[in-house]
């Protein structure tokens, strides 16, 4: 007696022939083949490729989204306080007194002359002390409180 060997099938064969079984015993009413259907709903690599196209674009358009506001230049103060502004030699200075418990004064300017750049501190105290003075003649009019 000679071995039966089958013929090899595709994928696509295999799954046919399986869809074509569960199709005659649900006409048969041998069994109740609707969870298995459910399961073996049967999309083309081409639809699943453009579905997670679909999946890496929306995450894609997420990510720029937040890289846009990262790369906003933005002062948030932690704490509250006096903001006040001061022109020196055609920069912008910015100076914010903190009104909490330790209440010191932070000096910022910006980095370049647009209003866009992000802020640096002013680490030099002889510009903190130029700025002091300046801030005192323009904005407090030389008043004590």
């Amino acid at each position: 007696m000679t071995e039966f060997q089958p013929t090899p099938q595709t994928h696509e064969q295999v799954d046919e022939g399986l869809r074509n079984a569960f199709r005659q015993a649900m006409k048969d009413g041998v069994m109740d083949a609707t969870p298995y259907l459910k399961q073996m709903t049967y999309k083309s690599d081409i639809e699943k490729t453009e579905a997670e196209i679909k999946v890496l674009q929306k995450k894609l358009e997420l990510l720029k989204e937040i890289e846009t506001h990262k790369s906003q230049p933005r002062m948030e103060a932690e704490r509250s306080g006096e903001f006040c502004v001061v022109f020196y030699n055609k920069r912008t200075y910015y100076r914010i007194e903190y009104t909490d418990e330790f209440g010191y004064v932070v000096w910022w300017r910006r980095e370049k002359q647009d209003d866009t750049s992000r802020l640096v501190m002013v680490t030099d105290k002889e510009t903190e002390r130029l700025l002091e003075g300046l801030w005192f003649n323009e904005v407090k009019h030389g008043k004590y409180d």
